[in-house]
This record gives structure tokens, sequence and C-alpha cells, in this order.
């Protein structure tokens, strides 16, 4: 081997090492998934189409530049709509669920395409980039009323490789951007302090804590600066040194989550479901297909299932937004269901690598990585 054939093998051995799993964890997580998609992404994008052409001014480097020169008709959007809504379920019950996963972040991405055509992005690339990779991680050949086949695209290992990559790589692009302007001892400029009183005056959000940021000194925004560019600057590190490490920097990045949203009210739950799927679910799969066999069970996602999708049509004819479908609109409630679900996510997470069982799923991972090396990443995805 050539010597960076020895760097790039002994990387991706690294990245294995932290992320490896199988099939009978990621089809829980396929559920947890496709319940997260039908009861808290509940946005509806039918209402652009009534929008005035002067607001289409879509980035230069947009798809959409391509094929569009406007907002498309309201027929279009409300089948994407409606495509946002009956693929979650097809996700969560396992009804060809690599087919309804491409679909979901195809559509998903298209319609965002749209609204970023109003001249802000949001950071919802990491949602679109995990169901795509999972889409070809096997995630759908267990707990499925109509499992996926197996395919020789499908790649446990790749997947969960990639993906752990591009996030890491997300995380560090965002991250040197904000070195070169935060990362100085000028006490009078701070990245932090701009967005809490934009976010407090410009947009009138009233985050949780943001009495106790008030009447902080302005240092205490400058530490955050410097604290929140070394976070962002440190995924790459802790997935190749060990599994431990790179769970445990993810349960970081979703408190960093919890406290963005806790003091300056910038909510990327989008990305909380990314984070769980690095843990491993092998544990409760066996109870958890004990318990889709029971009636009473099944009765019970039925009916969930069914009042979901009632909410949503009604959502999605109406114009009218739902938040989380559980959960009545107001801002408060949904700030608190929001604060709920982050604290859900860190406690998974927290439980996951608590439990997680270092030894075992390092001995998979060096198996893996003898794989990698003589066939390029094959998988293992029947093995536990």
């Amino acid at each position: 081997m050539t010597s960076i054939d020895k760097i790039t093998y002994k990387f991706w051995s690294a990245v294995v090492r932290s992320t490896a799993t199988n099939v009978f964890s990621l089809a829980i997580f396929r559920i947890l998934t496709g319940t997260f998609l039908l009861l808290v992404l509940t946005i509806n994008y039918a209402w652009m189409a009534d929008l005035p052409l002067a607001l289409f001014t879509p980035p230069v480097l947009s798809p959409i530049n391509l094929f569009a020169t406007g907002f498309p008709h309201k027929a279009w959007l409300l089948i994407a709509d409606f495509t946002l809504l009956l693929t979650p379920i097809a996700i969560i019950l396992g009804i060809k669920p690599r087919m309804a996963t491409l679909l979901f972040a195809l559509t998903r991405l298209l319609v965002l395409n749209y609204q970023y055509a109003f001249g802000k992005i949001d950071h919802e690339i990491l949602l679109a980039t995990m169901l795509v990779c999972l889409a070809f991680s096997g995630w759908g050949q267990r707990l499925a009323i109509w499992p996926d086949k197996a395919s020789r695209f499908d790649s446990t290992t790749k997947s969960l490789a990639l993906l752990a990559v591009l996030i890491c790589f997300g995380y560090f692009s965002a991250a040197f951007e904000k070195a070169i302007f935060w990362l100085n001892f000028d006490m009078n400029t701070t990245g932090s302090a701009r967005w809490f009183y934009n976010s407090l005056y410009n947009y009138q959000r009233e985050p949780l804590l943001a009495p106790l940021l008030k009447m902080s000194p302005f240092w205490v925004f400058k530490a955050m600066d410097i604290t929140g560019v070394i976070f962002e600057l440190l995924p790459f590190a802790a997935l190749l040194y060990s599994r431990k490490l790179w769970q445990s920097w993810l349960l970081l990045a979703a408190g960093f989550h919890l406290v963005n949203l806790l003091f300056f009210n910038i909510n990327f739950i989008v990305n909380g479901i990314v984070y769980l799927a690095f843990i491993d679910y092998t544990t409760i799969y066996a109870t958890v297909r004990r318990l889709i066999a029971t009636p009473w069970f099944k009765a019970a996602v039925a009916g969930i299932i069914i009042y979901a999708a009632y909410v949503r049509v009604v959502s999605i004819l109406t114009f009218e937004k739902i938040g989380i479908v559980f959960l009545p609109y107001s801002v408060n409630m949904q700030l608190y269901g929001m604060v709920s679900l982050w604290l859900l996510i860190c406690t998974t997470m927290l439980i996951g690598i608590l439990y997680s069982k270092e030894e075992t799923t390092l001995s998979r991972a060096d198996i893996l990585s003898q794989q990698i090396h003589k066939s390029n990443l094959i998988d293992h995805q029947t093995t536990i």
C-alpha cells in the first residue's frame, strides 16, 4: 500500500470503530425517525404558491434556477405536502422504507429550495443527509410490513461512517468561518451577543432564560463565542479517537442546541434525530419486536397515526400551523415542547453512552476494519 492508502485505511478504520452498528439497531431508529417526521416536523409548503414573484430570489447556486422562474403551482405543492405526510407513515410501518425515505428526502430538499428563494437559508441539511445515507443502511429490512430486499448497495458500515464524516465536516466548516471573526480578545465585538439581541429585539423572540443574559457582563458573550468555536472544531478528533468520545461529543452537541434554545430561542431540533442514529438500540430490539406483535400495541399505533394524519391533513388544507402534533399551537407550549424533546434526546443519548458495550462494539468493528481493507467497506448487516 502507498502512504495515502495507509492513511485512508487508518482513517476509515477509526471511523468504523466509532460508528459500527447493525440493522437491528437501525430498524428501531427507523421507527423513531418516522415518528419524529410525522409528529414533530409538521411544516407545510403549499402557502408559497400564493406569494408574489418579487419574493422569488433564489441563491445563484440553487438547483431551482435550472428549471424554475417562480414558485410552483399550488397543486404541486399540495402533492409535496401530502408526500411529506405519507412517507413518514411508510417509514414507521416499514412499507418499502428505502423508497419512502428517499422520496421524503428529495421532496423536502425540493420544497426547501423554494423556501430558500426568500433569501434565508436554514441549517436543515443534516436531516436530508442522514435520510439519504440510511436509506442504504439496511434499516428497512427488519420490523417492516413490506421490508426492503437486501441490495448490493446496502451497507450499514458505509452509511453510518459517511454520515459521521459529513456531520464533522459540517461542524468544522461552520466553526472555521466563525473562528476567523470570533476568536479574538476584542471585547467590543461578539457573535453571541449579536445573535441574542437581534433575536430579542428584531425578531421579538423571548428566550426562556433571556433575563439571565440581559444582566450578564459582555465578557460572558465573548466566552460563549470562544467555547462554541472550540466545540465545533472538535468532532473529527472525537470521531477518530473512540466510540465513547464520539457519542459523548454528540451528547454535548445536543446539550449545545438545548442551551441555544433556552438562551437564544434558536432551535435546531432536526439535528437532534440525526445524533440519535449513533446510539445502539440492539438491546431493546427483542422487546420492541414482541410489543408490535400484540393487538393492543397495534391499535395504539394505528390510533396515533390516524390522529396525526387527520391533524396534518387539516393543517395542509387550511394552511394552519400545528407544530408538535399533540400540543396546542401557541408560542409557549411549542417552546416548552421543544425543550422537553431536547431533554428527552439528551437523556436517551446519555443512557446509550452509559450502557453501550465498548468492547463488543469494537470487536465487531475490528472484523469490519479487516473487511474494509479486503473489500472496500463490505458490510456485516446480519451480524449482531
